[in-house]
């Protein structure tokens, strides 16, 4: 690695990265773990005890920054699976290799179900810790209902803390997603540099996107829907305008694209069973990140294990936390990086809190701002998030098992060896043989999957009822979620092989052409009721789905396929 590569590679510890205001994420956070430490403490429990509501709270992170009613949903289904995985810890108390196991496999699920229903970070890693805590808890005499009965109290704080913002009738999430996009797309309108007017338009497009989604998710169309109506318009106009223009990326089928797209991103997330079944389809992202998850994992906690440590499971929570969210080899690199150097800052700073020897009310204290710094930084610097979450953990930690303090900081330092390089293997290992043009050919199979669908649809004209319209606005946006998930996992596998997927990348552009395209005419009546044209075009779409998308296949054939599907749609 030369050595501007090497700085470059290193340039995020040492720098913030543009992203979204967290405070109320991160006061939602604090005050989470606030109220119940402090209202078990003066109801006169134990630091011992009191600190084990901390394993409940951690659901409160689950879609903090969706809408409340999101998070209505998602919080309490996360402390419902944070309880289960404690409840999982104490049934294989006193038997260690079974309690990495099971932790590995626990966090294998809540990745895979986080990861396809679209939840995010912090994903399987939480889960893995309680499964981890709550074995070790137990296996040091700690009552298994006491156990389970505070960690409740700390869900429920959670899911009132989490949701506050509901009792005040608040769209904050909506407001400020919406007053972003507005902002972006006026940038981007008003843009007179031809260097920047490319770049302020993919912003737009991204805000705009984000700002449907949050609207959508919020059930709040009747307080923003007409802003994003008129939002869209103009951004389309503009992008309509740019045809020949200065943003050479911009072409006629783009500008159809941002055209219909409004329409489509309204409809709101698809069903979760469906989300779930495409997700289970092999070869997928969701079930390679997942089979990264289980096998860094199980590794890591049986190689701590093997080394005798105490604290075997934080290895295998270390190794799930870099590898359980996806992306590029290179983030997921850059993450061990940081992750490294983040914990090794992190010891120093817990060494001095121990010197310091703080009373409970300190360490309460200490605790809740710890959670409030963490928050405000994990997606700005994840390496200085890193260096305060360290000692928020090991204060947990410490109060809960109740262990000698420097073999804590002990094994946390070699379970962190062990958990970045059993990560970094897997990360290296599955990109050999993940084979990325296999990925990126299976969620293109995907997209012609959805497109099947809103094709027969208008083929046998199924929107001629009101329950067959209803399924119909169900597969547009199945089809449209399929295409944006497509461009994304293309835009990674080219990062990590260039080689090997750059044929297929125009594969994958021309069928997102004609999907856009598609989706186009469901709001033509006029184009929406040529019947055979769409007939046409499904019977070619169906050459595609002949192939076995795991047997290889040259892209210069597939191309041809959907060159012949785009010659029925257009009637060229």
């Amino acid at each position: 690695m030369s050595r501007s590569a090497a700085v470059d590679f290193a340039r995020p510890v040492f720098s913030f990265a543009p992203g979204p205001a967290r405070r109320w994420i991160a006061l939602r956070a604090a005050l989470a773990i606030a109220l119940p430490l402090t209202g078990l403490s003066l109801a006169g429990f134990p630091p011992q005890q009191a600190f084990l509501a901390g394993l409940g709270v951690f659901a409160v992170l689950y879609g903090a920054g969706a809408p409340v009613r999101r998070r209505l949903r998602t919080i309490p289904g996360a402390g419902a699976g944070l309880l289960a995985s404690l409840g999982i810890g104490i049934a294989a108390a006193d038997r260690p290799f079974l309690a990495v196991v099971l932790m590995a496999l626990v966090a294998t699920v809540a990745t895979f179900l986080t990861y396809a229903l679209q939840i995010g970070p912090p994903a399987g890693f939480f889960f893995a810790l309680d499964v981890g805590i709550g074995n070790l808890a137990a296996s040091h005499g700690a009552d298994a209902r006491t156990i389970l009965g505070i960690a409740a109290v700390g869900v429920c704080s959670a899911i009132l803390v989490g949701t506050s913002d509901l009792w005040f009738g608040a769209h904050g999430v909506e407001e400020a997603a919406v007053s972003s996009a507005e902002e972006l797309v006026e940038t981007y309108v008003a843009a007179g540099d031809p260097s920047a007017i490319a770049r302020s338009r993919r912003a737009a497009s991204a805000a705009l996107n984000r700002a449907w989604t949050a609207v959508t998710d919020g059930r709040s169309e009747d307080h923003f829907g007409g802003r994003l109506q008129r939002m869209h318009s103009r951004y389309a106009a503009a992008v309509s305008r740019s045809v020949g223009g200065p943003d050479e990326e911009v072409t006629a089928e783009l500008a159809l694209q941002e055209a219909a797209s409004a329409r489509q991103i309204s409809l709101g997330r698809p069903r979760a069973r469906w989300s779930l079944r495409q997700a289970l389809r092999w070869p997928s992202e969701d079930l390679l990140v997942a089979a990264r998850v289980l096998v860094a994992g199980l590794v890591a906690g049986t190689v701590a294990l093997a080394l005798d440590n105490a604290h075997a499971y934080w290895a295998g929570a270390f190794a799930v936390l870099i590898v359980h969210t996806g992306g590029t080899r290179r983030a997921q690199l850059q993450r061990s990086f940081q992750r490294t150097i983040g914990t090794a800052a992190g010891l120093v700073a817990f060494g001095l809190v121990l010197r310091l020897d703080p009373g409970h009310w300190a360490l309460i204290a200490l605790v809740v701002g710890l959670q409030f710094v963490v928050e405000m930084l994990i997606t700005r610097n994840y390496a200085a998030a890193v260096v305060f979450l360290t000692p928020l953990a090991l204060s947990i930690s410490a109060a809960v098992t109740d262990m000698d303090l420097s073999t804590i900081v002990y094994d946390r330092g070699i379970d962190t060896v062990i958990g970045v390089g059993v990560a970094l293997v897997v990360v290296v290992v599955s990109g050999v043989l993940g084979r990325p043009e296999l990925l990126l050919r299976a969620h293109a199979r995907r997209v012609v999957l959805a497109l099947d669908d809103v094709l027969a649809d208008l083929a046998e004209r199924r929107t001629r009822t009101p329950e067959g319209m209803e399924d119909h606005l169900h597969h547009c946006r199945q089809l449209y979620v399929e295409l944006l998930a497509s461009d994304q996992v293309a835009t990674r596998t080219v990062q990590d092989a260039p080689a090997a997927v750059a044929p297929y990348r125009e594969m994958e552009q021309l069928l997102a052409h004609i999907g856009y395209l598609v989706l186009g005419a469901t709001w033509n009546p006029r184009v929406r009721g040529e019947r055979e044209r769409m007939a046409l075009a499904r019977e070619r779409l169906g050459g595609i789905l002949d192939h076995k998308v795991t047997r290889t296949r040259p892209a210069a054939d597939i191309t041809a396929e959907l060159r012949s599907v785009e010659a029925a749609l257009t009637g060229s």
